[in-house]
């Protein structure tokens, strides 16, 4: 084997173990926030309805009132 054979292999090495150290060290993401159906049952029947919850005014009042709380920043 030739010297700069042998430097070159270390250095790969050397780079992708600093590659996996800097990722092992980031601190993890926060977890996804429910979707809003997971909070609201109501929301969670009308997308197990389907089509059919365009016509159920349950899922219409459901939709307005998540609706009310996404556009007035989360107030009930």
């Amino acid at each position: 084997m030739t010297r700069a054979f042998v430097w070159g292999t270390v250095a790969i090495i050397l780079l992708g173990a600093a590659g996996l150290a800097v990722t092992a060290s980031q601190a993890p993401t926060a977890p996804p926030r429910l979707a809003a159906a997971a909070r609201d049952p109501d929301l969670a029947r009308c997308r197990e309805l389907g089509e059919a919850a365009q016509a159920d005014d349950a899922c219409r009042a459901a939709w307005a009132a998540a609706r009310a709380r996404f556009f007035d920043g989360g107030r009930p």
